[in-house]
């Protein structure tokens, strides 16, 4: 039996371009429907975004116009962590607060949000952009060409702001460098009045040791070596004259023994009638005062005073003898007086001769300047003695005082040195305020100042339309082909024979009535209402997501982007 020919679907069979457009055409209006949505919102998106420009100033750190061998700054360094130091000043809440009150950014912002969060977001419109050449910035790191950018819906206001923070960076590193260099200069000179007050003390510390010990010094070496071979030397010569001065006083009494046993001898027979000192009794006046004198400075065991007394012993027998015999003789005169006094004998004569005679007394006052001499050099060799014994203590002291002198100076010389260091420091420091003063030091210029841009950083609105037509051409055939699958009806004849092995007699078309078309008239009018609907809705979105969003364009602008990273 033959099938009728309204039982063969004319459809096409398999995955081919014609199944593809029977099946587009099927489901136009599910493909429709996300696809107009998903245009108008890219449309919406891309043309309620705002335009944003970015404006670039760009900046030199230039090195300090004196050499460094002349004068050498105090506010030296790496130009890239200066950089980065200038940065994060410039960029604090305050500072910003007073730059967004000064051009009036964010204006609806500032009314919504707080503060805090207005400096944020200008935070993220500014950029410092260094060079990429780090090899060039390590080999020359005191110089470096830096840019600073501002990003703004306004041309001129991107620009006015650009230019003040590049004035900012010149005017926070003049006022940084000379802070810092007044700085520098005034802890040094703090630390340069302790150490001078520390050396003061130390130097007087010094002082009273050495008035203390003053002869036992170390410097004094050489001076007491050489005083003690001068006293040992006047030593020798003092105790070569005593001897000489003893040996001279011992001739002399001898040559006065031997008169007095000479005048002794000549007298011994008679009475003698002497008037006057008989020599023996001036001899032993002289010896007296001879041995008072030896006593003033010797003991009564030094050989001399043993002597003198010896000597003096005798001559007081000698005197008391002739006392007796003169005593005798005048006695005898007495007794015969009218005979008539004999004349003086020659022996009596030669008795008061001898007692006034210049060569004994030569003898006398010789002897008498030999024992005053004698006794001055005694006097003198131990005055010797003393100062040797006082220098050999000084000598003997002088190692303890030099280990304790050394003790004292060696913190004396290392805060000396000390402070020659940092006086030399505070002298450098000095001058590096100066040359920061002068504004001779490393500064900021900028070298080219901030232009209005040529082209906005973004939107790229043509690249944005071109992502959202194929974003919506991807979602409709992603509903197409999601719906294609959900739906399991048959659409031709062929379908029911290969899944259900029964043989098609016929097929009965759709039969459309009036009804039908009222209803479908009534649903498409309800479709395009809801479809206008949500156009209306999703374009009214877009725009109050994008207008005014200029973090949204810097989000879908790689210029913008790119430019933040």
């Amino acid at each position: 039996m033959a099938t009728p020919a309204n039982l063969t679907d004319e459809s096409p069979r398999g995955l081919s371009l014609a199944t593809v457009i029977a099946t587009v055409r099927r489901r136009r209006w599910l493909a429709l429907i996300p696809l107009l949505l998903v245009l108008a919102a890219a449309a919406s998106l891309a043309l309620s975004l705002p335009t944003v420009w970015t404006a670039r100033a760009t900046m030199l750190i230039n090195g300090q116009q004196i050499p460094e061998a002349y004068v050498r700054s105090s506010t030296a360094g790496d130009a890239e962590a200066k950089l980065l130091t200038l940065t994060h000043q410039i960029l604090d809440g305050p500072r910003l607060s007073k730059i967004v009150e000064q051009f009036n950014l964010y204006p609806a912002m500032r009314r919504t949000r707080p503060p805090a969060d207005v400096v944020e977001r200008m935070r993220r419109d500014i950029r410092v952009e260094i060079p990429e050449d780090r090899e060039r910035r390590n080999r020359e790191a005191r110089w470096l060409v830096f840019t600073v950018a501002y990003t703004a819906t306004d041309q001129e206001v991107a620009v006015d702001v650009a230019n003040t923070l590049a004035a900012l960076f010149d005017e926070e590193n003049r006022r940084a460098s000379e802070q810092q260099a007044v700085g520098t200069s005034e802890f040094l000179e703090n630390q340069l009045r302790d150490l001078r007050a520390r050396l003061t003390s130390q130097e007087q510390k010094i002082t009273a040791y050495k008035e203390q010990y003053l002869g036992e010094l170390p410097e004094q070496r050489e001076v007491i070596l050489r005083t003690v071979e001068r006293l040992q030397l006047q030593l020798s010569i003092a105790g070569e004259n005593n001897r000489r001065a003893n040996e001279r006083r011992q001739l002399i009494t001898q040559s006065l023994n031997d008169l007095d046993v000479a005048s002794a001898m000549s007298t011994g027979g008679g009475a003698t009638g002497l008037s006057g000192e008989t020599p023996a009794a001036a001899r032993l006046a002289a010896l007296r005062q001879e041995l008072t004198a030896l006593q003033t400075t010797y003991s009564d065991k030094y050989p001399d005073v043993i002597s003198t007394k010896e000597q003096i012993r005798l001559l007081e027998q000698r005197v008391a003898q002739e006392d007796k015999k003169a005593a005798a003789a005048q006695a005898a005169l007495s007794a015969s007086p009218k005979s008539g006094a004999p004349a003086p004998s020659r022996a009596t004569r030669d008795m008061r001769l001898a007692a006034t005679n210049p060569y004994v007394l030569s003898l006398m006052q010789q002897q008498d300047q030999a024992a005053v001499e004698t006794k001055a050099t005694a006097e003198e060799i131990a005055s010797l003695n003393r100062q040797l014994a006082l220098y050999q203590r000084r000598l003997e002291n002088m190692p303890k005082r030099e280990a304790e002198l050394a003790t004292i100076t060696r913190d004396y010389e290392t805060t000396r040195d000390t402070f020659r260091s940092l006086l030399s420091k505070r002298s450098e420091a000095d001058m590096a305020t100066s040359l920061e003063q002068g504004r001779k030091g490393e500064h900021f210029r900028v070298i080219d100042p901030a232009r209005p841009p040529d082209r906005p950083t973004g939107p790229n609105r043509l690249r944005l339309l071109m992502v959202g037509l194929a974003l919506a051409l991807g979602i409709a055939g992603v509903a197409v082909v999601v719906a294609e699958q959900i739906d399991t009806s048959f659409r031709r004849a062929e379908d029911v024979r290969d899944s259900t092995g029964v043989v098609v007699l016929s097929t009965i078309p759709r039969i459309v009535t009036d009804a039908d078309r009222t209803s479908a008239r009534r649903q498409h009018g309800l479709a395009m209402a809801a479809m206008a609907t949500a156009l209306v809705l999703v374009v009214s979105g877009s725009f109050l997501v994008a207008h005014d969003n200029q973090s949204l364009v810097t989000m879908l602008s790689p210029d913008a982007s790119a430019a933040k990273r």
